[in-house]
């Protein structure tokens, strides 16, 4: 099973400009756990692009959970969005595409639904 590092940097997502602060706060995270550069990229990116979609939902606060994981096998960073209430993921909305995309440019990624409205999104990126 996985241990979680002690450390996770909880960052909240209310505007646009939370977008821009989540992309650079998981790149210096990737940096320091030793990523690549086009690996730092391909994790921000699909960290601002789960933030984006956290954005967009108007009069909700959503966060990303930015942490380190070791397990027997691997070592990594997680990256996990929590949409509480507002727009929940249905075939019909285009955050589906959106966060499909983030997850093509990660190793793992898994979606949670509860009662179609709070969305848990969880990237993992690991050290090759």
């Amino acid at each position: 099973m996985s241990e979680t590092n002690k450390v996770t940097q909880r960052i909240l997502i209310r505007s646009d400009l939370d977008i821009v602060s989540a992309r650079l706060k998981v790149r210096e995270i990737a940096r320091e756990m030793g990523f690549g550069t086009i690996d730092q990229a391909r994790i921000s990116l699909a960290a601002s692009e789960l933030a984006r979609v956290l954005a967009q939902n108007i009069g909700q606060i959503g966060e990303l959970l930015v942490s380190g994981v070791n397990t027997d096998d691997h070592r990594g960073i997680q990256v996990i969005s929590v949409s509480p209430g507002g727009n929940g993921l249905d075939e019909t909305m285009p955050n589906n595409e959106v966060v499909s995309n983030a997850i093509s440019l990660v190793d793992e990624g898994f979606v949670d639904v509860a009662d179609n409205r709070n969305v848990r999104v969880t990237l993992m990126k690991w050290l090759k």
